[in-house]
């Protein structure tokens, strides 16, 4: 066991410093600082602690006989449950206590503040914009509270008596007395938010990312040819007029000193990409040719990619339509099913691998990485929707907005959790388990139904992280409806977005806009 936790400590010092990696990729190294990096690497790395207890959770539930102890303590069901309680705990205090303080302490560095010469300009002392933060932070977790308390008095009336066929639920659930309403309300509302977050970011980047692998970027060979028709165009079209005017000496037209104006702006965008261009390939010759020689590699992975995605898509599609189609309390239960009845791909990978552990982690490991990478793809190319001026370019990121991107990605882990409960729904509930089924003389896999009998009862357990999201379903089944509703609409909009990215052309890589052409028009009037 003592190997295990050193492989554990690998794993997350590994996790540590790949989000080291990213981190410093993007933020802007005039603002960066080491609180805020080790602040969000702590974030990344958590909220992949979190998820990554999901396969240990399964093992522990599943050989509930087998003793297994370390540094003198018991691993079993409820010393995985304390574990999760503090991960999640910790997570929750990462993404609503020191995230914001962070964002609120970086817009208050950030103010009056000389990146040039690495000066703080602002008459404030550090102690007072520290003491000014953790106001703002404490205004922000006050919001929270009100949330706590509204989880206290809210108090769902489900009824379960109208049917026999719901009697599986109340024997598997404590359904009359849920308990810890306020925090899973709290919870549930996390989650809805979260919910939006994943449509959005998690199916573009499920979808953008393979075909980006896949068809690439176009070369700057092509980016220059393309930069110098346009400049040609634009020209010819400005020299056009200009003869106009030349020939008969009259007045420009409004119409015609708007286009030349317009003509001027494209000229200086163009202008600007043009540098971009020369200054990419006097730094980047030697990489551009490795580009070239791995090219094949990268279509290869883009290829895998795809697989994965495919395989995440069909699985969700698959449960989601099970539980439309076999769900015998609808909504309200949460659309729990007794059983599945169509094959899940991702699910029957992990069921049948989980007979040779570690090797449903390490599946398990890939599958959540990949989705980890996407949905932080997705957060990079789409932007912070809900907030302007926030982006995410390398070397140009504000800690600010890193702030909020680990906020979302943590927010997004929670969601991941529980779509785990729809990706793989009886590797999440149940693992592996067996029970001897007396009417059908054979052993059959554990359901949600199975618990319910004499045969089943002590021998099908379920494991705390499908515990803990079936309470929410149960508890309140408007949020199990609409968690349903976001999962369809998550299928949705990743199958419209496959037929734009299976449509759309190569990408630039010239990464310009025209708020950079302005900032380039301000330095040289300053400098003017």
């Amino acid at each position: 066991m003592y190997f295990a936790w050193f492989l554990y400590i690998a794993l997350i010092l590994g996790l540590y410093f790949l989000s080291r990696i990213i981190v410093k990729y993007y933020i802007d190294p005039a603002e960066s600082y080491n609180f805020a990096i080790n602040s969000i690497c702590l974030s990344f790395t958590v909220s992949m602690i979190c998820i990554l207890m999901v396969p240990i959770d399964v093992f522990v539930t599943s050989h509930p006989n087998d003793v297994i102890s370390t540094l003198h303590q018991p691993i079993n069901k409820y010393f995985i449950r304390e574990v999760f309680i503090y991960l999640y705990i910790g997570l929750l205090f990462i993404t609503f206590v020191i995230l914001p303080f962070n964002y609120f302490y970086s817009e208050e560095r950030a103010l009056n503040y000389d990146n040039d010469f690495d000066l703080d300009l602002s008459e404030k002392r550090l102690s007072s914009k520290i003491i000014r933060s953790a106001k703002q932070t404490v205004y922000f977790i006050g919001f929270i509270c009100v949330l706590l308390i509204s989880g206290l008095v809210f108090n769902p009336e489900v009824n379960y008596n109208n049917s026999a066929k719901l009697e599986w639920v109340k024997t598997m659930f404590d359904v009359d007395h849920l308990g810890e309403q306020a925090i899973s309300f709290c919870i549930s509302i996390i989650l809805t938010f979260g919910f939006c977050l994943w449509v959005i970011y998690g199916s573009y980047g499920l979808t953008a990312l393979p075909f980006q692998l896949i068809k690439g970027a176009r070369s700057l060979e092509e980016e220059k040819s393309q930069v110098d028709n346009d400049l040609a165009k634009i020209r010819e079209k400005y020299r056009t007029i200009q003869e106009k005017y030349q020939k008969n000496s009259s007045k420009i037209s409004k119409g015609d000193q708007k286009t030349l104006t317009n003509l001027k702006r494209k000229e200086r965008f163009l202008n600007l990409k043009n540098e971009k261009i020369i200054e990419l390939e006097t730094q980047t010759k030697s990489l551009q040719t490795i580009f070239k020689i791995i090219s094949p590699f990268r279509i290869i992975i883009g290829m895998i990619c795809l697989c994965f995605s495919v395989l995440i898509f069909s699985s969700l599609a698959l449960t989601t339509y099970d539980k439309i189609t076999n769900s015998q309390c609808g909504f309200q239960c949460g659309y729990l099913i007794q059983e599945k009845t169509l094959l899940n791909p991702i699910d029957t990978l992990y069921v049948y691998s989980s007979y040779y552990f570690p090797l449903d982690y390490l599946f398990f490991f890939i599958f959540t990485l990949y989705i980890f990478i996407c949905t932080l793809y997705g957060i990079i190319k789409c932007g912070i929707i809900f907030l302007k001026g926030f982006e995410i370019k390398k070397e140009q990121t504000q800690p600010s907005s890193l702030f909020i991107v680990a906020a979302i990605l943590n927010i997004s882990i929670l969601v991941v959790c529980n779509q785990l409960m729809t990706l793989c729904p009886q590797y999440a509930t149940f693992g592996n388990q067996h029970y001897y089924d007396i009417r059908t003389r054979q052993q059959s896999l554990c359901t949600l139904e199975a618990v319910s009998k004499v045969e089943a009862k002590f021998i099908c357990q379920m494991t705390n992280l499908s515990t803990f999201y079936n309470k929410i379903s149960l508890g309140y089944p408007m949020f199990a409806v609409i968690f349903f509703l976001a999962n369809a609409s998550f299928l949705g909009l990743s199958t419209f977005m496959i037929f734009i990215f299976m449509c759309k052309k190569k990408t630039s890589q010239i990464d310009v806009s025209e708020d950079d052409e302005l900032e380039d028009e301000s330095k040289s009037l300053i400098n003017i």
